[in-house]
């Protein structure tokens, strides 16, 4: 099975050059998205339990969460100081864990408002 983290990590590189290359954002705005996307403490520490969770439950391959975890390092700042398309994808991965943590425990989680400047969704 191929790595679909690592993949997505190129996927999202990839689309944020084409669209500052189309002029449907800026290299600003993306400057300024990157900051947006940093974690607190508490935030990582769940990521951190989430992706384990799910490596565990198989959701993620061991290669998967090896991805993850180099990237959010040992400390938030590590992960705070990745480039944008790695912060982006990340993002929106600790999102869709979350979610199907709740939907394993019964819960419903409520719809997600999309943009279209929102990183790809990477399949689960």
């Amino acid at each position: 099975m191929a790595n679909r983290i690592t993949a997505a990590f190129d996927q999202m590189k990839a689309q944020i050059a084409d669209r500052i290359a189309k002029g449907l954002t800026t290299a600003e705005k993306v400057r300024d998205l990157h900051k947006t996307l940093d974690m607190d403490l508490t935030e990582y520490v769940k990521f951190q339990q989430a992706k384990s969770l799910s490596v565990a439950s198989g959701l993620l391959t061991a290669e998967e969460g090896q991805s993850i975890y180099a990237c959010l390092g040992e400390s938030v700042q590590t992960f705070n100081d990745q480039p944008i398309h790695v912060k982006s994808v990340l993002t929106s991965l600790f999102a869709e864990l979350l979610m199907a943590q709740i939907q394993q425990r019964g819960g419903r989680p409520k719809p997600r408002r999309q943009s279209s400047a929102s990183p790809a969704k990477v399949p689960c």
